[in-house]
């Protein structure tokens, strides 16, 4: 809700190219943009500003943005309030925000304006008016569902300000409770919700449960290091200490307060402390130190601008007192009949509270009726829709019997396709043991052909005929991957592993038949030796042809060839 401001001069702001703007900003953020756009609006003339917020109304009802449309009536009450107080105009535009969204079905945009209404009647004295539209809020937002509410823990402890300040404490409990669920990280509101629910339980004289909620207020003040917190709560504990008794405790904690007030210049606490003070001196005897705190009391309430009937029915009963212990009967007599005549003024006014709570209670009871009511109508309202649901039930559940007969169908074709995929599986196992088979069949051959090719260099070196080389070459070549081996090892490779070679072609279509040769045989793990014999080539020949293939793969330095052809 916003304060109300001084007059100030008005300066035409207005821009046209704001409807361009909005139609720009996305559709969740129009209502936050129209919001900010608007600040500029406070301060300049009523047409211009109505001229500005036509813009928002506009492309609200171009785009056909509903929400949007509330913030523009929301936009407008805010204006006049801002500008003229409590005024008809805000009141119209209020209502006009909250029948919007009621006819829109807009339930929470409704509880939304109804609880802005409810605020901006609180905060100019409607308290009746405030009463209605808080009860109305909350039962729309607990049928939305208050986790679904933005900010609904603000919007309950402002609800609970309103029931505190007339004394309904129960309710203000009730609200502060629901609060501190929506506030849960440790923050002067949390502090604040805690530090207050304390203050319920001590209006309603249950000053141990109070006690432990002000305590908890102070720990979490300390743990923030916040220390206005820090001093509410101490306050409060020391209220408690001295309502008890219990001096011992409440008495330098009211001394240091008292310091305090008196060094900000807080007249009012500062008469409130002394009180207590004297309070406290009177029961120890101290009965000269009790008077002089009295008289400085005296002139510290006479320059208060606050109401302070209550302090003063405490002065006079203190003086009576004190008056009393001393054996003055004439002066105990005379501050004895003010002090009563003055807490006669005090319990009028109590009464008339008392008379206003009674009121208020009668008021939400009438709103719960209202919108009991309302919800019935509503109901009344759907029972043809709930005929037709049900008709629509009845098809639904004809198409589920048809759609569970087609469900068993497919149950059996799943259990078909199941049994295929155990015999795929188990072909891929065989195949993979052939392929491991085979693998294992050349390495051994290849380590034949190595210990054969060092017997032939040694009996070329003995025999220089050509057709005895020709001969000897054959031989070797006999067990490498020749053409026919490579076609019957890709065959069974291609069983195992068979995408292998698809993705391969689709990632890199640059590499020759030797690189992929070569990376198959990377894929099975073999070393360069092993894969040195088999491609008929040195081992070193092996390492360069894996450099040629990292420049042809465009392989990064730090990546390794083996892991990117193992995820292929």
């Amino acid at each position: 809700m916003f304060s109300y401001a001084a007059k100030q001069e008005k300066k035409p702001v207005y821009r046209p190219n704001v409807l361009n703007t909005l139609k720009n900003t996305a559709e969740a953020r129009r209502a936050n943009a129209a919001l900010v756009l608007y600040k500029d609006c406070r301060k300049i003339t009523e047409a211009d500003a109505m001229h500005s917020l036509n813009d928002p109304a506009r492309i609200s009802n171009d785009l056909n943005n509903r929400p949007l449309i509330c913030v523009t009536y929301d936009l407008s009450d805010d204006y006049y309030l801002v500008n003229r107080g409590y005024n008809n105009l805000s009141n119209k535009c209020f209502v006009k925000a909250i029948a919007f969204a009621q006819e829109e079905k807009m339930q929470l945009e409704t509880g939304i304006y109804q609880h802005r209404k409810a605020n901006y009647s609180f905060l100019y004295k409607k308290k009746a008016e405030a009463c209605g539209y808080y009860f109305l809020s909350e039962e729309n937002f607990r049928d939305v569902g208050f986790d679904n509410v933005p900010g609904m823990g603000n919007l309950f402890s402002e609800a609970s300000n309103f029931y505190y300040s007339h004394g309904d404490f129960d309710n203000a409990r009730q609200n502060l409770r629901q609060a501190q669920k929506h506030q849960t990280k440790i923050s002067r509101t949390r502090i604040n919700i805690i530090n207050t629910i304390g203050l319920t339980y001590h209006n309603d004289g249950q000053y141990n449960t109070s006690m432990a909620y002000f305590d908890n207020a102070l720990k979490m003040a300390r743990s923030a290091k916040n220390t206005v917190c820090m001093a509410i709560a101490t306050g409060n504990i020391r209220w408690v200490y001295f309502i008890q008794h219990n001096y011992e405790k409440a008495f330098p904690l009211i001394q240091n307060d008292y310091n305090q007030s008196v060094k900000y210049h807080q007249k009012i606490n500062s008469a409130i402390d002394l009180l207590r003070l004297v309070r406290t001196n009177v029961d120890y005897g101290k009965l000269e130190e009790a008077s002089l705190q009295l008289n400085t009391t005296d002139k510290i309430l006479a320059l208060c601008t606050e109401n302070v009937l209550g302090q003063q029915v405490l002065y006079y009963g203190l003086k009576a007192i004190i008056s009393d212990r001393k054996d003055n009967i004439r002066d105990t007599f005379k501050f004895h009949n003010q002090s009563e005549k003055l807490r006669e003024i005090v319990s009028k006014r109590d009464n008339i509270a008392a008379i206003e709570r009674v009121r208020m209670q009668w008021i939400t009871e009438k709103s719960r009726q209202e919108f009991n009511d309302l919800k019935k109508s509503t109901n009344l309202n759907t029972f043809k829709l709930n005929t037709i649901i049900v008709v629509l039930a009845l098809l639904i559940i004809i198409k589920a019997l048809i759609c569970n007969r087609q469900r068993l169908k497919a149950k059996k074709d799943k259990e078909l396709l199941a049994s295929e995929k155990r015999w795929v599986d188990e072909e891929l196992k065989n195949a993979t043991l052939v392929l491991n088979g085979y693998t294992e069949n050349l390495t051994q051959k290849n380590i034949l052909i190595d210990e054969i090719k060092t017997e032939l260099e040694n009996i070329q070196s003995k025999y220089s005929g050509s057709e005895m080389a020709e001969n000897l070459d054959k031989m070797m070549q006999a067990h490498i991957m020749t053409e026919d081996n490579w076609a019957e090892f890709k065959k069974l490779f291609s069983r195992v592993h068979n995408t292998f070679f698809y993705n391969l072609r689709q990632e890199y279509g640059n590499l020759s038949g030797t690189d992929v040769r070569l990376l198959a045989l990377i894929k099975l793990k073999l070393n360069n030796r092993e894969m040195a014999s088999m491609l008929g080539i040195s081992v070193d020949g092996v390492k360069k042809a894996k450099q040629r293939l990292r420049k042809k793969m465009e392989i990064l330095e730090g990546d390794e060839l083996e892991g990117i052809i193992n995820k292929l």
